[in-house]
């Protein structure tokens, strides 16, 4: 049977009216002529992949996908029904995502699948995705807290932004580890902060080893008092909140960089009320 959903280099053996046919194992798969090199002559190889058409048939792309077999991605909704939505996958076909809540995905959103194929060998769109990631239990000699990895932000839940980290593995953002809004789908560079016994992990968007400085905080809070007029309606015991939804910083931050501004004679307090820039 031809594996459907993966990239492989295959051969051509015979050439046709609509393109020409590829060996996969003791199969042949067509390419049509519009992915077909121009100069393209019997034994040439070909880096393809293989995916079924709107008749179930197997068939060949020189078209690079956004996500193979096996693997998870944050795809792009297209079109949508009473039983899931149409990815795009990157290739001529879309990819279709079963799912009982269609009305949680506009159009034009991202949604994190898993790709695999179903019962009649067709490319399907999953998407639980938590049962194909991995802890961090058996790879703990691996990644040490401070380590970048690329994260993906794929549900929210009471604790935070869970996560897939390097494609792989589960991880969780905390909400204090957040300063503003985190879209959905939108891969970032975050840092290993902790990984547990039980091979739970958590991350964060800042190095956890590297401490910011109060003179950086400090420079970030000015160019905020600038662009906001010289005043703040902010002072050291301001609504956590308030203040990540103005500075984008937690209140420890924030308190450290007004002791520093003070300190360097950059700006005034004006007690319970706000600071203004001297």
């Amino acid at each position: 049977m031809i594996e459907i959903g993966v990239c492989k280099e295959l051969r051509i053996v015979r050439f046709a009216k609509v393109g020409a046919y590829l060996q996969s194992g003791s199969e042949e798969v067509l390419l049509p002529n519009k992915y077909l090199p121009k100069d393209a002559k019997i034994e040439d190889k070909l880096q393809v992949f293989l995916y079924t058409d709107s008749e179930d048939r197997p068939i060949a792309t020189t078209l690079t996908p956004k996500a193979q077999r096996g693997e998870i991605a944050a795809l792009k909704v297209v079109d949508k029904n009473n039983f899931g939505c149409f990815l795009d996958l990157g290739i001529a076909k879309d990819i279709f995502m079963p799912t009982n809540s269609p009305q949680k995905y506009p159009l034009g959103s991202q949604a994190v699948v898993f790709v695999s194929v179903d019962r009649e060998n067709r490319l399907i769109a999953k998407e639980n995705i938590k049962p194909y990631l991995n802890n961090f239990q058996e790879k703990l000699r691996h990644f040490k807290v401070g380590f970048q990895v690329k994260i993906l932000p794929f549900r929210i839940s009471p604790l935070g932004y869970e996560c897939v980290i390097n494609g792989l593995n589960l991880g969780l953002l905390h909400k204090n580890e957040v300063f503003g809004k985190l879209p959905l789908g939108e891969q970032k560079d975050g840092f290993i902060k902790r990984i547990y016994p039980d091979g739970k992990c958590d991350l964060s968007l800042k190095n956890p080893i590297q401490k910011t400085s109060s003179i950086q905080e400090g420079k970030k809070v000015l160019e905020i008092l600038r662009q906001k007029g010289g005043k703040l309606n902010l002072h050291y015991d301001s609504d956590p909140k308030e203040i990540e939804l103005v500075c984008a910083m937690s209140k420890k931050a924030f308190k450290r960089a007004l002791s520093a501004l003070l300190k360097a004679n950059k700006i005034t307090l004006i007690p319970k009320a706000g600071i203004e820039l001297l």
